[in-house]
């Protein structure tokens, strides 16, 4: 019986560079899956910090409705707004005015006003509405997150056909998030 025994020949590497090259291609995609778990953890954190924001907004407006309708905020007194008193074209208190047939300024020019506090309205939490027999406690807002500030623009129209005056309010809501950098802008047309 004839047995012959196989030579071994001396390897050159090949297994260690495919296994190196393989390590290096999971690394890779191990990192990238970290940036990418970390991008959206990042982006979900906004979404729920522009959403706060949306919803302080959305709050601001509701509590200006009430205001226009029954109550005075500083005062937490009914006195419902009536027409156009105390409104005036520096938006004094909150409350702007710029004349019969006259155009609206531009939004930048109302956004502007936010600058200075005596040229707009503060929510305040607790304050209650009476509003058609109903009372209406405005809500505590999200822990973080700073009260809602807007501010009220009387229109004075004519409808066609009629002498007597309508009032409409453009009412602009601005809302921050729990980070300063998330600001909402929310703007309606209300009449009472």
């Amino acid at each position: 019986m004839n047995i012959s025994f196989c030579v071994l020949r001396k390897q050159h590497g090949a297994v260690f560079v495919t296994a190196m090259v393989l390590l290096v291609v999971l690394t890779l995609l191990g990192i990238t899956a970290i940036k990418m778990a970390n991008l959206e953890e990042l982006m979900s954190g906004n979404m729920r910090d522009r959403n706060l924001a949306s919803q302080a907004a959305e709050m601001g407006l509701r509590y200006a409705e009430q205001h226009i309708r029954d109550n005075d905020p500083a005062t937490n007194t009914p006195s419902s707004i009536d027409g156009i008193t105390g409104f005036d074209a520096e938006c004094t208190g909150g409350y702007c005015y710029y004349g019969q047939n006259q155009s609206a300024k531009p939004i930048e020019w109302v956004i502007a006003q936010f600058t200075d506090p005596n040229h707009f309205i503060n929510y305040i939490v607790g304050t209650v509405f009476r509003v058609d027999g109903v009372d209406y406690t405005a809500p505590a807002l999200p822990v973080g997150v700073p009260a809602p500030t807007y501010l009220i623009e009387g229109i004075k129209k004519t409808p066609p056909g009629s002498s007597d005056f309508s009032y409409y309010y453009r009412v602009t809501a601005r809302a921050q998030g729990a980070k300063p950098g998330t600001v909402v802008w929310l703007q309606e047309i209300f009449r009472p």
